[in-house]
C-alpha cells in the first residue's frame, strides 16, 4: 500500500505543482526543500472472514503537510484532501477502496537546522486491498 499511495499522490497534478516529488515515508529528508509530504502509517487492522484473511485492510495514515509559511502548509493539506477524499482506484496492483478524513491538526516547529515550519497533519482511514 505504501509505494501505491506515494504514487497515486505524486500523479496528482495539483499536488505535485506543489510539491513536486517530495512525497516520503516516515520522515522529512534533512535539508529538503519546501512544502512537503511525509506519510506514516500509524495503525491498522487487516480483515478476516470465517474462511480466513480477505485480503482487505483499513490503514490510518498521517499526512503531514509541511511549509515554510501558514498558507503553504494548508495548500498543501487541501491538494492531499482533494486528492485522497473518497478515492478509488488501483495503483501498482493495489485496490485503494475509500479514504476517509479521521482528524485534523496544526502546529509550528523547528527542524533540526533551527529552521521554523508550519504543519497540518491529516489522519486519513484508507480501505485498501492487498496485492
Amino acid at each position: 500500500m505504501e509505494e501505491a499511495l506515494a504514487s497515486y499522490l505524486l500523479a496528482n497534478a495539483a499536488l505535485a505543482d506543489l510539491v513536486e516529488d517530495r512525497v516520503n515515508w516516515n520522515a522529512r529528508p534533512q535539508a529538503s526543500a519546501s512544502p512537503s509530504v511525509v506519510l506514516t502509517r500509524i495503525g491498522g487492522t487487516r480483515g478476516y472472514t470465517l474462511a480466513g484473511p480477505s485480503a482487505l485492510v483499513d490503514s490510518l495514515v498521517q499526512m503531514d503537510a509541511w511549509g515554510k509559511t501558514f498558507a503553504s502548509a494548508v495548500g498543501v493539506s487541501r491538494a492531499v484532501e482533494t486528492a485522497l477524499s473518497g478515492v478509488a482506484a488501483t495503483v501498482g496492483g493495489v485496490r485503494l477502496q475509500g479514504s476517509f478524513i479521521q482528524s485534523e491538526r496544526q502546529s509550528y516547529e523547528q527542524g533540526s537546522g533551527g529552521e521554523w515550519f508550519h504543519r497540518v497533519s491529516l489522519d486519513f482511514i484508507i480501505w485498501h486491498k492487498e496485492a
